[in-house]
């Protein structure tokens, strides 16, 4: 069982520096370099000539890709042998910073995002390996016990299905011992609060349903289906096998850099955590459950 005896410092940008010697490292540089390659040779990942949006929305979440960086460079203590998967990397920002770290590092994307050659190019030259599933198909192309650490971070929230059979799968790739890092907004959210108390819909607009389907958009996947609170989350990572190590709510520092009186509100709001808007699960795999999913086109 892991042991959280060194707690992050958040510093005042919202980014995570630990406290030991062992974890001495820069990580923003880390990722900011990443992302920074996103400029200097744009992706565009689906071909729709958004490779300026593609930046700024990476750049945008750097304090949350650093944290996560931080935060596995930790779990796994160091050790540069411990595999990693990603699933949903994206554009590379955390599979890439933790292969720059040392880190053997998988990354697995939508066969959409996967057919870009450019994409697919990036990942080698880091030296990632970089494959496709569709989730959908609940199968992850990789075999039993394979990796260390499983990461899945702004992914579950854009099922339109059940997650339990993938959360199964990461069960079944992961070793005895090893774990999986959930991140995703928190259903919580004090946004989505008074949005209820408004008569109004925590989730996103009508309109979003049109870009998604937009031949010209780069939505495909943007929608948030299905948003948890971290007692959702928490129960169905114990009962499909794992225990929980550690949970808590963030925000990311970025929007805090507002202007000062928005700054303050948002201090005094998100002094109590299941108001902020984000949140992480971190769970060990203890078992792998029996269960027999009755899968159908209708129920999953």
């Amino acid at each position: 069982m892991i042991r959280w005896k060194n707690a992050p410092k958040i510093t005042g940008r919202g980014l995570v520096r630990y406290n030991t010697s062992r974890f001495e490292m820069n990580y923003e540089k880390i990722v900011r370099e990443v992302i920074e390659e996103h400029r200097s040779s744009p992706v565009d990942m689906l071909s729709t000539g958004d490779q300026t949006g593609e930046y700024n929305y990476l750049s945008s979440h750097l304090d949350s890709y650093v944290r996560t960086v931080c935060d596995l460079d930790q779990l796994l203590g160091g050790n540069k042998s411990r595999r990693i998967l990603e699933i949903g990397s994206f554009l590379g920002p955390v599979s890439i910073s933790l292969r720059q770290m040392g880190y053997d590092v998988s990354a697995v994307d939508i066969p959409e995002f996967h057919q870009s050659d450019r994409l697919r190019a990036l990942y080698s030259r880091h030296c990632v390996d970089y494959r496709s599933a569709n989730l959908r198909h609940h199968k992850l192309p990789y075999d039993s016990g394979a990796f260390d650490a499983v990461i899945i971070c702004e992914v579950i929230e854009h099922f339109n299905f059940n997650p339990l059979p993938v959360i199964l799968e990461i069960n079944r790739i992961l070793k005895t011992g090893g774990h999986i890092y959930v991140g995703m907004p928190n259903q919580t959210f004090i946004v989505n609060r008074i949005r209820l108390l408004q008569g109004k819909s925590t989730q996103g607009n009508v309109e979003e349903f049109f870009q998604q389907l937009d031949r010209d958009s780069n939505m495909i996947v943007g929608l948030h289906w299905r948003e948890y609170t971290m007692a959702e989350t928490c129960e169905m990572l114990s009962r499909m096998g794992f225990r929980l190590e550690r949970s808590y709510f963030f925000n990311e520092g970025a929007s805090l850099k507002a202007n000062p009186l928005k700054a303050l509100l948002r201090a005094i709001v998100y002094a109590y955590p299941p108001f902020r808007p984000y949140q992480v699960a971190i769970a060990e795999k203890i078992t792998f459950p029996t269960y027999d999913f009755w899968l159908t086109e209708a129920n999953s």
